[in-house]
């Protein structure tokens, strides 16, 4: 099963995400800043990285940019609280940016379309779908994700 490497400053936080990850068979490493997770990344294999955008020191955005330099087709979520302050780079580079007020119901089918590797190719400008955000997906999936569908 694949790696997701949560990156968060709060514990809580990462406690949830290990234990609703864990629940679907993912492996799960947790930083509690930065450079612990740009170190792990730099160590192990990650198939995906589900990162907060507001952390002290570096912040999700600094992340995520040493992250897709050194590991260009590194799998990218922002999973953040605030997604009024991410700047449209980060959403660029990310996968899918996601409201932590949507809860798992939505983080669940659309970390398990990007980990299965369903999509691939030039990232399109993110838009936002229903407070989520999408970068690489070409059409709104909201709706295709709730139901199991795949693209064609």
């Amino acid at each position: 099963m694949a790696t997701i490497l949560c990156i968060d400053d709060e514990s809580k936080i990462l406690e949830v995400q290990r234990a609703l990850l864990e629940s679907k068979g993912y492996k799960v490493l947790s930083a509690s800043d930065g450079p612990t997770g740009i170190a792990l990344a730099r160590k192990l294999l990650i198939h995906a990285v589900l990162l907060d955008f507001n952390m002290p020191g570096m912040d999700g955005n600094q992340v995520a940019q040493v992250l897709m330099k050194e590991h260009p087709a590194l799998r990218l979520v922002v999973w953040s609280g605030c997604l009024d302050e991410i700047p449209e780079s980060l959403k660029w580079f990310a996968d899918a940016v996601l409201s932590k007020g949507d809860g798992p119901e939505t983080l669940l089918p659309v970390l398990e379309k990007i980990v299965s590797g369903t999509h691939r190719g030039k990232k399109p400008p993110a838009r936002a779908i229903h407070g989520a955000t999408l970068g690489r997906y070409a059409r709104p999936l909201s709706a295709e994700l709730r139901e199991g569908r795949s693209h064609p």
